[in-house]
Parts: C-alpha cells; sequence; structure tokens
C-alpha cells in the first residue's frame, strides 16, 4: 500500500512538471514607447522609441527587432533597420532608437510604421505589427496671399473695399477660419459700411484660396495720408487647434488735386504794351499740395520782362489761392495766349505735371474808361453851365442900367 502511494506521489510531481514545462513560453510585442518630435512633422527627422517587451514566461533567446520603413517615412542610405536584442527575459523590455526621415510632402494624420521581430531561436519565423506615428505642419500656414483694395485710395467721404485673399498652404483642411479688420481706433476714420468688419469660413481644403471682401467708408473729414488697419485671422487645424495670426493692412486716402489758373488783373493796355499780369492759382481739391512751382513761357506774342519766368508757390492748402506776378511785354496781338506749366506733389508725395493755357484779352483805355476821353460829356455839361452864368449876369448887368 505504501509502495503504490509514493508511486502516485512521484507520478504526479513528474506530470506537474511537464505541464508546467509545456506552459512556459516566450510572447513578444511591440509598442511606440514615444516619438520626437511629437506629431512628427514633414521634411524632417523624426526619433522612434520601439519598446520590445516579453509578457510570456520563458526566455526568448536570438531576438532582432527590424523596421521596415514606407512612404512618408525612410532610412537615410546607411542607416541599419536592424537591432539585435539577442536574450530577452520573461518580463523584460528592450527599447530600440530609430531616425527616420519624413517625407516632405508626407500627409498630415496617422501613418503606419512596419516592425518585425523573430518569434523563434533559428528567427526562421516572424512577427510583424504596424505602429501609428502622426504626422503634422508644425505650424498649418494660412497665408495672406494678396491684399486688393479698390479704389487704390479712397477720397475722403467716399467707400472702398478691401480684397483680402488668403491661402491654405497645409497638407489638410483647415477650418473655422475668421477674419477681423479693427477700426475701433480712433485714429482710424473708417467704418464699415454695408458689410461686418469680421467674417467666417467654415472650411478650406488644401492649396484653395478664398477671397474675403470688406467694404469701409472714410469719413469726410479724413486728412490725406496712409492710414495702417490691424487684421487678426484665425483659424483650427484638421484636430481643432486653433492658431491666430496678426498682420496689417495699409490704406490710402487721397483724392486727385484740383488746380485752377485764372488772370486775377493786369495793367496791359493797347496803348501801353508793357505791364503787369498778376495770376491767381487755386486749390478746388479736397486736399493740400505741395512744393508747387510755377513757370511761364515765352512765346512770339509776348516777351517776359521779370527776373525770372518762375515763381515758387510752396504749399496750397485745400479751399485756398496764392498769386504770382510777372511783367511782360506785349508784341501784336491783342489776345495772346500765355502757356504755364504747374508742379506740384500731394500728400503721399505724388509728382503732378499740370499744362495750363490762359487767354489774355488785352482793351484799349478807353473802352476800359482809363482815360479823359471817356468823360467828354461831363465837360460838356459844365462849359454849359458856365455859360449860362455868364449870360445871365450880363443880361442882368444891362437891365440895371
Amino acid at each position: 500500500m505504501r509502495k503504490e502511494i509514493l508511486f502516485t506521489m512521484i507520478f504526479l510531481v513528474i506530470a506537474t512538471s511537464i505541464v508546467s514545462a509545456a506552459g512556459e513560453q516566450a510572447y513578444l510585442e511591440a509598442t511606440i514607447m514615444k516619438y520626437e518630435p511629437q506629431p512628427a512633422q514633414p521634411g524632417k527627422y523624426v526619433k522612434v522609441y520601439i519598446k520590445l517587451e516579453n509578457n510570456g514566461t520563458a526566455n526568448a533567446k536570438n531576438v532582432a527587432l527590424e523596421v521596415n520603413p514606407e512612404y512618408p517615412f525612410s532610412l537615410d542610405p546607411g542607416k541599419s533597420n536592424r537591432k539585435e536584442v539577442g536574450l530577452l527575459g520573461p518580463k523584460s523590455v528592450y527599447v530600440a532608437e530609430f531616425s527616420l526621415r519624413v517625407d516632405e510632402k508626407a500627409v498630415e494624420g496617422t501613418n503606419k510604421l512596419k516592425v518585425r521581430y523573430n518569434i523563434d531561436e533559428k528567427q526562421q519565423s516572424w512577427a510583424e505589427q504596424q505602429l501609428d506615428i502622426s504626422v503634422q505642419t508644425d505650424n498649418p500656414v494660412l497665408s495672406i496671399d494678396s491684399i486688393t483694395i479698390e479704389p487704390q485710395q479712397i477720397i475722403p467721404g467716399s467707400t472702398g473695399t478691401i480684397k483680402l485673399r488668403v491661402k491654405n498652404l497645409a497638407d489638410t483642411f483647415l477650418s473655422d477660419i475668421n477674419v477681423n479688420i479693427d477700426l475701433s481706433s480712433s485714429t482710424l476714420l473708417f467704418a464699415p459700411m454695408n458689410s461686418p468688419s469680421e467674417k467666417n469660413l467654415y472650411q478650406l481644403n488644401s492649396q484653395a484660396t478664398y477671397e474675403f471682401d470688406f467694404e469701409i467708408i472714410a469719413y469726410p473729414n479724413t486728412p490725406a495720408g496712409i492710414y495702417k488697419i490691424p487684421v487678426e485671422i484665425t483659424y483650427s487645424n484638421n484636430v481643432g487647434t486653433k492658431y491666430t495670426k496678426s498682420d496689417i493692412i495699409g490704406v490710402i486716402v487721397n483724392s486727385e488735386p484740383d488746380i485752377k489758373v485764372v488772370v486775377d488783373s493786369t495793367t496791359l493796355v493797347q496803348e501801353q504794351r508793357v505791364g503787369n499780369i498778376v495770376l491767381k492759382i487755386i486749390n478746388k481739391g479736397l486736399n493740400d499740395v505741395k512744393l508747387m512751382n510755377l513757370k511761364m513761357v515765352q512765346t512770339d506774342d509776348f516777351e517776359i520782362l521779370s527776373a525770372t519766368n518762375e515763381e515758387y508757390i510752396g504749399n496750397l492748402d485745400s479751399d485756398d489761392f496764392e498769386t504770382a506776378e510777372f511783367r511782360i511785354l506785349l508784341k501784336e496781338s491783342n489776345t495772346v495766349e500765355i502757356p504755364l506749366e504747374l508742379e506740384y506733389r500731394d500728400y503721399n508725395n505724388k509728382l503732378y505735371h499740370k499744362d495750363v493755357k490762359l487767354k489774355l484779352n488785352v482793351y484799349s483805355s478807353k473802352k476800359l474808361g482809363l482815360t479823359n476821353g471817356s468823360n467828354w460829356w461831363v465837360y460838356l455839361i459844365i462849359v454849359i453851365v458856365i455859360a449860362g452864368v455868364f449870360i445871365y449876369k450880363k443880361r442882368k448887368s444891362k437891365n440895371k442900367k
């Protein structure tokens, strides 16, 4: 009986050992511990740290780990895709580092990296896994593609349109695009017109463009000049990360100068061919002009006797005038055309040239009422009155006698 019990116990111990030995085996699993930078960026390198862990109860012998990168990932020439791990005991971990290049045209989002490792000592059987790596541009670029102001110069009191076109340079769509032009500053004499100063776009696909139009009006009293309008753009990438960018829009307020020249006065008469002519230069425009110069051009009909044929006017304010005087000699004609050349600049230093031809009619002194002959009837009346008084006194004297 005792022998049977002993035999049974020995059998159970041996059987238990056999079952235990049969249940011990290695179980390998690969995961990404981390990668830097995260997310990976197109056109740059990413360092990938792959963790190979033995979750089994037996040793894994002669272990090797390989990466087999496919687009958009690649290894530089000469770089090995293999790490020799060797012995990896139960619950042990091995971390392998690989430096991969990310293609510059990589599509944003989750991309797969293939890895494999052998599951037998002779490296005849391999297990393969695909690990996720997120690729995303460092700063999804929504660029201001162009800014157009129509008209190029806004006249005080009139409207203009700001056309701001944006372009999505990212590899994926951008959403919640908000463009705001800030007209709140007291130094900006503009107001929105027929449209708000803030506009939105739900989504813009990769490489697509979109134009935002803002109509504004310049206050009637807006001085000429260049005004800087702040613009702020906010948007989100395909994973919801928000971005903000700020810029400046330059708007020119100005109007074309309106300069008029007239003959203010003259001492010239037909009997006196030498005299002065006074010209009045009037600024009828909305804005001031500056650095004005006036030149009289001599012709066959008259000769300039002044020391110079030019007169520097300088600055001429809106709704104001200046005068310039020249001494000339008329030759034969009583009607002459006087050519003038004007040169001046507006507030923004734009140079203007203007040619003016003034028609001057020269009259006789008699027609202008400048000679005594025109008052002969006055003298005649005086003579008649004196003669009448003389005759009256003479008759009165005879009657007394």
